[in-house]
């Protein structure tokens, strides 16, 4: 059977704004890949939705992950391989940079949820979905006309659709079943996770946060070391180096300034955490954002 490579997306980009791609998959006759490729030079998130038909993604060690229509494939940014959409299958893709990503989930109470949530590779199934096809049929077609064809407000109309999209994604996962308040009922790993969520700019210790939530500091480390993988301290870096990178992105603050507004007392402390966390110091991180940008202002070609 003839395999054939999807065209490139093409949607027009602001430099300013975040960026988003999504399209309509229609049905054809021959086998489709896409290849999970950066957006714009830097992270991004996939997601498939796959109305009707059969596809897998295929990743770079081999492994493989079959889907069924109707379901929805999310793929974090870690996730490299490919996705093949058999023939006869249609649908949407959407490919969207990490920081419209955490700028679309905010600081609302299920932040704390859903951060993890995006960072690993989920399906949602039919069964978890079914009441709501209609809707999520419709919030993919409402992302590919605001990437084809943005009107006025287009950046705060996709950050709704995709909001939605994510909350949907985030029921389907089991999450919605558990407190989304920060009860005391709830894990001690999740608890930490909402607690972060409100206080990553105060300058807490470990300690700190072990005292709020009422367990000791190594209860605690224990806690996240088991349900998280990572130790609490490196959590809090996490979702400060995220913080960092959206507002020297997409802020004209100064350097300081964003240091200071994050907790960090010392300019070039923040500079050598960011630069252990990113790979770059803030001045050169800042100038590669936007020069990459202008690069392809006009259109982008998110998979071949």
């Amino acid at each position: 059977m003839p395999v054939s490579r999807a065209p490139p997306l093409r949607a027009e980009v602001n430099p300013h704004r975040a960026t988003l791609v999504a399209t309509a998959i229609e049905a054809t006759l021959a086998e489709r890949t896409w290849s999970t490729r950066s957006l714009d030079g830097g992270p991004c998130f996939r997601a498939f939705f796959l109305r009707r038909g059969r596809g897998t993604f295929v990743g770079l060690d081999s492994s493989a992950v079959e889907i069924a229509a109707p379901q929805i494939l999310w793929l974090p940014f870690a996730a490299a391989g490919e996705f093949r959409l058999f023939a006869g299958g249609d649908g949407a893709a959407i490919l969207v940079g990490e920081d419209f990503v955490s700028r679309t989930i905010g600081d609302n109470p299920l932040a704390s949820q859903m951060r993890p949530l995006i960072d690993r590779l989920l399906i949602a199934d039919a069964p978890s979905t079914a009441s709501a096809l209609a809707e999520i049929d419709a919030l993919f077609a409402g992302l590919a006309r605001e990437s084809r064809d943005p009107g006025p407000g287009a950046p705060a109309m996709t950050a709704l659709y995709l909001g939605l999209l994510l909350m949907h994604l985030w029921r389907a996962s089991g999450l919605g079943r558990d407190s989304d308040a920060l009860g005391l009922g709830a894990p001690i790993a999740q608890r930490f996770r909402q607690l972060v969520e409100l206080r990553y700019r105060d300058n807490l210790s470990v300690e700190d946060f072990a005292r709020a939530l009422g367990v000791t500091r190594s209860h605690l480390h224990s806690a996240c070391l088991h349900a998280l993988g990572r130790a609490p301290q490196r959590l809090v870096h996490e979702r400060l180096a995220v913080e960092a990178r959206l507002r020297l992105r997409l802020t004209g603050q100064p350097i300081k300034q964003v240091a200071y507004s994050l907790g960090f007392r010392d300019p070039a402390y923040f500079n050598r955490f960011f630069r252990r966390m990113s790979g770059l110091t803030p001045g050169p991180y800042r100038k590669s954002a936007r020069i990459e940008a202008p690069r392809n202002a006009t259109a982008f070609e998110a998979w071949p």
